[in-house]
């Protein structure tokens, strides 16, 4: 929906309206509010807002938009509870998932982790793999690494196997043959009515696309957390590959000990892939930014947290966005996790696209196994979606094989 499309209140008031003291009380507190909390509001996220913003309109005009889809793969997102929950956790991921979502939650980290995942999208033509490590935060610093890896095999090659005959049928060689096809279908390279393939000579090739990430996070106040994540990504694509570089810059701010607002700046300084046959891609700089609030039940064993978040990008698309203002487009993320005696979550989530996610997770003294369900759109058209991930704290798994042994 276009935010165009939106009728704002204060703009339908009346002169009348605005004369009456009703009115005028009403828009004294309005005013009166919005500064109050504007003024509360964390400065380094105004900041960071307003740089992102100005940083993809410049990127935005010196590449263009003919290569949107470049980036898509890394859009999918790491770890399967923050999938289940919709991707809206910018503010609270998990310490293995934190080098996507936002690395600047790496110095909370007090576990050496590692987590790995497989995930079989569209009832299993497209498999994902991911494995990340998070180290524990040391003198103010922490670091984190990532590896994606999205692949679909087996995609038949049909470039040698048309027998491109024309409508006719008939080939050079063959007994009636006379001449081409009037209508030009012979040797155009296209399968057209009356031609067929010669299936002895369909072949198959593979795509595949790889990222990895380098997460570095720094802690500059007991309320402030900022870091980066270099990645490099490779792409293959029968007999082509390309190879490119980028940057995100995230930062976390708690302003209460349950409360956390989050922000990512991904691919900030542009995202550049070069083919090796001399094509150039950009991936343009996307904004994300949201809010998660822990709720501890006194009387019962019973943790809830909502999340919510929105990304802002320039990519022109105007499908499947909850506002756009010209090429700027929003979309809303959300998720909400119950977590009972520690021990088993059940999560609930709606995705940049409106796609629906459900998840369930099962924390052990060793770590934690989570599942993760993608229903709706192109996840009922196409086959769902399934992934299982398994997080390992690697300390923990030393002191139960040494209580084995």
């Amino acid at each position: 929906m276009k935010i165009s499309n939106f009728k704002f209140s204060f703009c339908e008031f009346s002169m009348a309206n605005l004369r009456s003291s009703r009115s005028n009380a009403i828009v004294r507190f309005l005013i009166t509010n919005y500064r109050k909390s504007f003024r509360k509001f964390p400065r380094w996220l105004v900041r960071f807002f307003l740089i992102g913003m100005m940083g993809t309109a410049s990127f935005s005009a010196l590449f263009g938009m003919d290569t949107k889809y470049s980036g898509e793969f890394l859009k999918i997102g790491l770890g399967v509870r923050e999938l289940s929950l919709g991707g809206a956790m910018i503010s609270c991921p998990q310490a293995v998932s934190a080098v996507y979502w936002n690395p600047a939650a790496l110095v909370e980290n007090t576990k050496t982790s590692g987590q790995f995942i497989h995930s079989e999208e569209f009832a299993g033509v497209l498999n994902f793999d991911q494995i990340s490590l998070a180290a524990p935060a040391h003198k103010g610093f922490a670091y984190g690494l990532g590896f994606f890896r999205l692949s679909v095999d087996d995609i038949p090659d049909t470039r040698s196997a048309l027998i491109d005959a024309g409508t006719d049928g008939l080939s050079p060689g063959d007994p009636d043959y006379q001449s081409p096809d009037e209508d030009r279908t012979e040797r155009n390279g296209k399968l057209d009515p009356g031609e067929r393939l010669n299936f002895g000579k369909i072949g198959s090739f593979g795509a595949n696309e790889n990222a990895l990430l380098v997460s570095i996070a720094k802690r500059k106040n007991d309320k402030l957390l900022i870091g980066a994540t270099f990645k490099q990504i490779y792409k293959s694509l029968g007999t082509a590959d390309a190879y490119g570089i980028g940057l995100d810059v995230a930062a976390i701010y708690r302003p209460k000990i349950n409360w956390t607002i989050g922000a990512s700046l991904s691919d900030a300084t542009t995202t550049f892939l070069f083919w090796n046959d001399g094509v150039k891609e950009t991936t343009l700089p996307t904004l994300r930014i949201g809010t998660a609030y822990n709720l501890r039940m006194a009387k019962i064993p019973l943790r809830i947290q909502p999340a919510l978040s929105l990304d802002l990008g320039i990519d022109g698309d105007q499908h499947q966005t909850d506002f756009q203002v010209g090429k700027l487009s929003g979309r809303f993320r959300a998720g909400i996790e119950a977590e009972v005696k520690e021990r088993i979550c059940l999560r609930f989530g709606r995705d940049d696209l409106g796609v629906t996610h459900i998840g369930l997770g099962l924390n052990l003294s060793i770590g934690s196994i989570d599942y993760g369900l993608a229903m709706g759109q192109a996840h009922s058209e196409l086959g769902l979606s399934h992934r299982i991930g398994i997080v390992i704290h690697f300390a923990n798994m030393k002191k139960v094989f040494d209580k084995i042994s």
